[in-house]
């Protein structure tokens, strides 16, 4: 009966939590609309607020083109007066980290690379280091015969102990999470295996790894974490064996990616720089997979460029807030700053309750590497972190419409929520709070903007011969064509070779054509589906038997 009266309540939640979520949906979609639908009639109509709106349209273009101007300006200075470069501080021990790998439903191919990457990395052969594997619940992807965990355990990692703990520790939900451990060695490198049997997200399996090292580094004997005293014990018993009793970094990759073999080494030069930093990220680059000129990888790609080589390179080099360190590809400090519980569990980790705002379910499922960097920002507000573009990883990327758009408003609705809630954290910088600001508006008049580009082209065709007399456009004009131009150079000095740079200019002009359509549809998709938090067609899983009772999607399958 208790039981019965326990799931009734859980289903009223779930009801409730759906009909406030699909209110504010649709209050956010017609605030939006009118506003967006006034805009443009006030600008068609009073050509007096022309000024105001010239404010509105151009602002991303000019603040973009201030971070051109610093990171050329910086990039002078390096060469003029080198002098003042920062030295890598070589420590007199090789540090020693942990290789974190989560993974979902990954397939044998793609679990196999990843971790035939980690064990190719060269020049950290003298520093200690382990395999930290995570796996969220026990499913099958399309296509697979057998789930993650059984990958691994019977097709992949060499055997070894193995224990289970049913009360392993508290996930986010608070409940206590059934977990598998296995220790042993993949092709010479030791491994931590951590096999979930439900699944909670990939948020859920970095709090655990985390919190774990930093404890573990703090020795917290006599403090409350979130494991059981036995699997806590267990785990620091396998790390001391293996040479690990302090970890000082954790590299974080998908199973998904692949590195290039001296990515991790190139990280760890970077972040030997300034004692300040806390987190590097590496350069994120497409995995075209056998397929060089296939649009879809081509636009990613330029995309996927032009952000690491403009905003977050002004970040890392002038302002030290990189506010993305993509999951990926990212080597963290373990430090109260990135790990702490004041970080982890009672922000990073906090799990949405069914009468909390749509932004704050945003944040609790998406775009978790943003919202982690803007955290640590937030409460310490000294502590930096960087970008090494020579850390070069390998990602596959959507290659259908679904897939993409699936992906693209999980990133669009994370990232910009992150922006909007970054606006009024304390301890922001003013240039990162300005460009948050910038952010959110230009996202949201998104409609209006392509209306105004629609017009000027009109006037163009019309008359273009009085416009271009005309100095307060020709100087927009100027600071977006530079803006382009710079866009452009990338493709020069960030590719490795000829068919990267090749590849990169041609998807530069694809990216270019395309662009603006893809936006409005990646806006609309992600507003008409914004109360949905399902992971969609990105990781796409196989229902039945077992695994539906078991591991059902998005929970436990208590329901």
């Amino acid at each position: 009966m208790a039981i019965s009266w326990w799931r009734i309540r859980c289903l009223l939640c779930v009801t409730v939590s759906k009909s406030l979520l699909k209110f504010q949906k649709w209050c956010l979609l017609i605030g939006l609309l009118c506003i967006n639908a006034a805009l443009i009639y006030v600008s068609f109509t009073y050509h007096v607020a022309h000024y105001f709106f010239m404010v509105l349209l151009s602002s991303n273009t000019v603040l973009q083109f201030i971070m051109i101007i610093f990171i050329l300006g910086h990039f002078l200075f390096k060469i003029i007066f080198f002098c003042f470069r920062r030295k890598e501080k070589v420590p007199e021990t090789p540090e020693k980290m942990v290789m974190l790998l989560p993974c979902y439903n990954e397939t044998f191919e793609e679990l196999t690379r990843s971790l035939d990457s980690l064990v190719a990395q060269k020049n950290i052969d003298e520093h200690p280091r382990m395999i930290f594997i995570v796996v969220d619940g026990n499913v099958k992807g399309a296509g697979m015969e057998k789930t993650t965990q059984e990958y691994l355990l019977q097709d992949i990692l060499e055997p070894g102990p193995t224990r289970f703990f049913e009360n392993g520790y508290r996930a986010r939900d608070g409940l206590f999470m059934p977990t598998k451990i296995q220790t042993g060695y993949y092709k010479g490198i030791p491994y931590l295996f951590v096999g979930k049997r439900y699944n909670q997200g990939k948020r859920d399996s970095l709090c655990f790894a985390r919190s774990f090292l930093y404890h573990f580094q703090k020795r917290s004997a006599n403090v409350m974490t979130m494991f059981s005293n036995e699997l806590f014990e267990h785990l620091g018993n396998a790390f001391v064996s293996q040479g690990l009793e302090n970890v000082e970094y954790l590299v974080g990759m998908d199973a998904d990616t692949v590195f290039d073999e001296y990515c991790i080494w190139e990280m760890l030069k970077e972040i030997r720089k300034n004692p300040k930093l806390v987190g590097v990220c590496g350069h994120v680059c497409v995995d075209y997979d056998g397929k060089n000129w296939g649009l879809w990888s081509l636009y990613q790609s330029v995309e996927y460029s032009q952000t690491q080589g403009l905003r977050r390179m002004f970040q890392s080099r002038i302002t030290g807030k990189v506010n993305c360190l993509p999951g990926c590809c990212q080597l963290i400090k373990i430090d109260e700053a990135t790990f702490g519980d004041e970080v982890l569990r009672n922000r990073f980790g906090y799990c949405p309750k069914p009468n909390d705002l749509m932004t704050q379910h945003i944040m609790g499922n998406y775009s978790e590497d943003s919202i982690h960097a803007s955290i640590i920002f937030s409460l310490f507000p000294k502590r930096q972190t960087a970008q090494a573009l020579r850390a070069k990883a390998f990602t596959i990327v959507p290659q259908d419409w679904k897939v993409f758009l699936s992906q693209r408003k999980r990133w669009a609705l994370g990232s910009i929520s992150n922006e909007f809630v970054m606006i009024f954290r304390p301890g922001i910088i003013p240039i990162e709070r300005l460009q948050s600001i910038v952010a959110v508006m230009t996202w949201f008049i998104t409609p209006f903007i392509m209306a105004a580009v629609i017009a000027l082209i009109i006037i163009l065709a019309r008359r273009g011969d009085e416009l271009v007399k005309d100095p307060v456009f020709m100087s927009l004009f100027a600071l977006l064509l530079f803006r382009y131009i710079y866009t452009f150079c990338i493709g020069i000095w960030l590719p490795r070779n000829t068919l990267e740079r090749m590849q990169y200019f041609v998807g530069y002009f694809f990216h270019l054509i395309t662009s603006p359509f893809l936006n409005m549809i990646i806006l609309g998709y992600s507003l008409v589906y914004s109360d949905d938090f399902k992971w969609g067609k990105t990781r796409e899983v196989i229902k039945g038997g077992d695994d539906e009772k078991m591991d059902a999607e998005g929970g436990r399958g208590t329901l």
